[in-house]
Order: C-alpha cells, then sequence, then structure tokens
C-alpha cells in the first residue's frame, strides 16, 4: 500500500510539471537521432551519444536545448533566421529587426517573436518588401513598353519602305508603257510620212506641152476661133487645099472639145492637188 501511494504521488508530480511547463519551452521540437553499429543513438544536432533508455530524458535537457538552438542559428532556420548570436556573451542572442539583446532560450525567443515590437518591425519589414517588389515589377512592365515601342517603330518602317519601293516600281512601270506609247506613236507617223512621199513620188505630171489636148498651162476654156488661130499658126504655109482640109478639121476638132467640156465639166481636166502632210496629235 505504502508504494503504490508512493507511486501515485510521483505520477501526480510529474504531470503537475508538465502543466506547468511554460511556453515556448519546446519551440524548437525534439532532437534527431541516429542509431549507431553498438545500438546506441547519437544526437545529430549535439553529436552526443547514448543508450536507447537515455533519448528521452537527453531530449529534455539544458544541454540538448541549447544545443538546438546553435544548430538552429548556424543553419538559419526559422525563427531563429532573425536572430544572431551576442559576440559579448554565449548566452545572449541580438534580434535583427529589433536590436533588443534576450536570453539564448526557447521561452525568451518565444516571448520575443509574439511581442508587440517585433510584429510591428515584421508588418514594416513586409510591408518595404512588397514595396520594392512592386518597383520592380514597374520597372519590368516599363521595359516591356519601351521594347514594345522600338518593335512598333521599326515595324512602321519597314511598311514606310515597303510602299516607297512599290511606289517606285509603279512609277517605272508607267515610264516603260509611256515610252512604249511615245515610240509606237513615233513609228506610226514615220511610216504615214513615208507611205505620202511614195504616193507623191508615184503620181506622175506630164511636161507642159505634151499633153493630148495641146494644154500649155494657159486657158484651157478658151473660144475655137483661139483654138483654131492655134492650129493654124502651127500649120502654118502649107496649100491651100491643106489648109482648107486642115480648117474643116479643125472646126470639127473645136466643136467636138466644146461638147466634151459642157458635158464633162471643167472638174475632170483639173490637175491633182498634192496631198497636205497630217502631224498626229498626242
Amino acid at each position: 500500500m505504502a508504494i503504490s501511494e508512493q507511486r501515485s504521488e510521483e505520477n501526480a508530480g510529474k504531470e503537475k510539471k508538465e502543466k506547468v511547463e511554460p511556453e515556448g519551452s519546446n519551440l524548437l521540437g525534439p532532437p534527431t537521432f541516429e542509431t549507431l553499429e553498438n545500438g546506441r543513438f547519437k544526437c545529430v544536432e549535439t553529436g552526443h551519444e547514448m543508450p536507447p533508455n537515455a533519448v528521452d530524458s537527453y531530449s529534455q535537457t539544458k544541454r540538448c536545448r541549447l544545443g538546438l538552438i546553435d544548430f538552429a542559428l548556424s543553419h538559419k532556420k526559422p525563427p531563429l533566421n532573425l536572430f544572431k548570436q551576442d559576440p559579448a556573451s554565449r548566452s545572449k542572442l541580438i534580434c535583427k529587426l529589433t536590436g533588443d539583446t534576450i536570453n539564448k532560450t526557447e521561452e525568451h525567443i518565444w516571448k520575443h517573436i509574439n511581442g508587440r515590437r517585433f510584429l510591428n518591425k515584421l508588418e514594416q519589414k513586409e510591408a518595404e518588401k512588397q514595396m520594392s517588389n512592386g518597383k520592380v515589377v514597374d520597372k519590368g512592365d516599363q521595359m516591356q513598353q519601351k521594347a514594345g515601342e522600338k518593335i512598333k517603330k521599326k515595324d512602321k518602317e519597314k511598311k514606310a519602305e515597303k510602299k516607297m519601293k512599290m511606289k517606285k516600281k509603279k512609277q517605272n512601270q508607267e515610264k516603260e508603257v509611256d515610252d512604249n506609247i511615245s515610240e509606237a506613236r513615233k513609228s506610226e507617223v514615220d511610216e504615214i510620212n513615208k507611205n505620202n512621199d511614195t504616193e507623191e513620188a508615184e503620181f506622175w505630171m506630164p511636161p507642159v506641152g505634151d499633153r493630148w489636148d495641146f494644154d500649155d498651162g494657159g486657158d484651157r476654156w478658151g473660144s475655137g476661133s483661139d483654138l483654131e488661130s492655134d492650129i493654124d499658126e502651127s500649120n502654118g504655109g502649107d496649100d491651100g487645099e491643106e489648109e482648107e482640109e486642115h480648117g474643116n478639121e479643125s472646126r470639127e476638132l473645136s466643136k467636138r472639145t466644146k461638147r466634151l467640156s459642157i458635158e464633162v465639166g471643167p472638174s475632170s481636166f483639173a490637175s491633182r492637188k498634192k496631198k497636205k502632210k497630217i502631224n498626229p496629235k498626242y
């Protein structure tokens, strides 16, 4: 009975101790152990070796908890990444945000990181970080915008250059067409002039005095007496009989010519006029 009472009292005392444990006493959690070949355990954070039955008790010792803090500081694990070792004291830490010096225990670290001053400084730092990120984003947008403007400018220059090339090509084509048309017109005019020259060369005019009506270029519509006198003069010095015969023949010839001139009209005996050269209008 006495033994059972003692055990019950011990268990009650342990429960009280567990309940009375301060907040943040197990902030960094349990240590990490690895099994050795000889059956013992080794703490990874502190390097301490122990038998299997001492693992639970060792994890709650002050040496183990300090070893966990040093390991977290050296490896910059949160929340110890916001603290640094105080060079003046091995048992002190300095907060990087507030600059405060605190004890090197999990309870003090937990109290400090949940304090109002630390939380306000943390919010300010996060706000500054967001602002810097926003500025970086704005600069990135500006760079993208400038790059887009440069691309647009190059596209406009390319389009303008292409348009100028097309315009020059069109002008050259139009010029070639005009040159071809002018050459064709010139050749046509030369051919017309050549044809006119050949026609004029082919048209033959008898010399004066060799025409069938004995026309010497004078008045071709004169009276019969004039014609008879011309004929008599050309045949002058013949006999009387020949003169009479010629006279009769000349009278008959004059009558015939008068009749022929009255029936046909003077236009048939007119000389052929030369054709005028026609210069084509461009």
